[in-house]
């Protein structure tokens, strides 16, 4: 497993992603960082430790900022990077219209931001003296809707490391991802929180597998809750299983120590799980464990 990245962190508490960090260091279970957190990459990189660690990149339409963030995850030793795919925009979210709730509008989940070189030099002050100037300077560049498949060749000139692509559902996309030369596909509908009525990424992940025929590793974000749903995603061809929310709500309970018994209780069913499917290691999981309801 690999804790998944969760923007924002902050909102559930104070210590956020540092929290996680050094929670999943003890286990020595990977957790990638989301561009979006509350405490910065470096900050994050050391909570971690020699502990593998991962950068998500939401890819801004300001290049040098996006280059300055890769330079700064590969100096942190950041060992691996997932580019985003289905969040250049923010969807609609009714419960946070209603709530008129945007978290980025009180610089929460800006830290990467705030404290990068690039990003400072497009500010006449610093976002301590005009806070609203830098969230609409970071409003301008979040995502960029105009990127094609042509533009992965600028990451690969800024990342030197394994690239997976997050947020493939379509076998199409995963055929034109592995053509494009990444090491990775993500299958992830993003939590369910970007288009209302879209796939499951659970029903989409054999689709991708079989797409991807080998050539890369394809990894499975979103739903996961359990020991036995991380074998799901195991036995219909995923290489790992990315953890979200469970982790989240550890960390809002109980912070560090919160998220450590999420991921030691999570880590305890997926090996009871096994020992009763009669695995008797992860190689054993295959798709002969599974029954499709019609």
């Amino acid at each position: 497993i690999v804790l998944g990245p969760v923007g924002v962190q902050g909102i559930v508490h104070p210590d956020a992603e540092i929290a996680v960090a050094r929670a999943v260091a003890d286990l020595r279970v990977p957790m990638a960082l989301s561009t979006v957190s509350s405490y910065t990459l470096e900050d994050v990189a050391t909570a971690c430790g020699d502990s593998p660690h991962w950068y998500q990149l939401y890819w801004p339409r300001d290049r040098e900022v996006g280059a300055s963030l890769l330079a700064r995850a590969r100096a942190a030793n950041y060992s691996a990077l997932l580019v985003t795919l289905d969040t250049f925009i923010l969807a609609w979210r009714p419960r946070d219209l209603v709530n008129a709730y945007l978290p980025f509008l009180s610089r929460l989940g800006l830290a990467n931001y705030e404290s990068d070189p690039a990003f400072l030099a497009g500010l006449s002050v610093s976002p301590d003296e005009d806070p609203t100037a830098s969230v609409m300077h970071w409003q301008s560049m979040f995502g960029d809707p105009s990127n094609t498949w042509a533009d992965l060749a600028w990451v690969r000139e800024h990342w030197d490391g394994p690239i997976a692509l997050k947020g493939v559902l379509h076998p199409d996309d995963a055929r034109r991802a592995v053509d494009a030369g990444v090491e990775g596909v993500l299958v992830s509908n993003h939590g369910g929180r970007q288009i209302d009525g879209e796939i499951a990424a659970l029903d989409a992940l054999p689709g991708v597998v079989e797409a991807v025929d080998g050539r890369a590793e394809v990894l499975f974000d979103s739903g996961i809750r359990t020991g036995s749903d991380v074998i799901k995603a195991l036995a219909l061809g995923a290489k790992a299983a990315l953890i979200g929310r469970p982790c989240i709500y550890g960390l809002g309970i109980a912070g560090e120590a919160g998220v450590r018994h999420v991921v030691r209780c999570l880590l305890a069913e997926l090996e009871l799980s096994m020992a009763l499917s009669g695995c008797a290691s992860i190689a054993d999981i295959g798709p002969e464990l599974l029954v499709r309801i019609p």
